[in-house]
């Protein structure tokens, strides 16, 4: 894809879902289209994969700490929530990973939801 000043990067991976698909149904294929023409093609999958992890950031700071809708229609009162909630984030973090040695409900991938239910509602 020169013409248009793109790169595609291909990588091929086994699959391990039993089921067959229409075309191959050993290996699971995922494309990255790019624009960079200087890194090779691990660097590009790996930069890729960095957004994947900001993403899924982003995913439990909405559904868990409620940035999806925020409070207000001001902008500043809506910035001091957002660095509140994610100060909370790493509180939290910090909490789940110490109380997820002592008690076997809680796994250090436990969502906020079931932290509450699993430690605070039950008892």
């Amino acid at each position: 894809m020169e013409k248009e000043n793109y790169r595609l990067v291909v990588t091929r991976e086994v699959s391990d879902n039993p089921q067959l698909d229409l075309f191959d149904g050993k290996f699971q294929y995922c494309c990255i289209l790019s624009n960079d023409h200087k890194s090779s093609e691990v660097a590009i999958i790996k930069y890729y994969n960095k957004r994947g992890k900001s993403e899924k950031v982003f995913d439990t700071q909405n559904n868990d700490f409620g940035w999806r809708r925020l409070p207000t229609s001001d902008m500043h009162s809506n910035t001091v929530f957002l660095i509140l909630t994610a100060m909370l984030k790493n509180f939290y973090l910090y909490i789940k990973k110490n109380v997820s040695k002592i008690f076997d409900d809680i796994l250090p991938t436990t969502r906020l939801k079931r932290f509450i239910f699993r430690f605070i509602c039950v008892p």
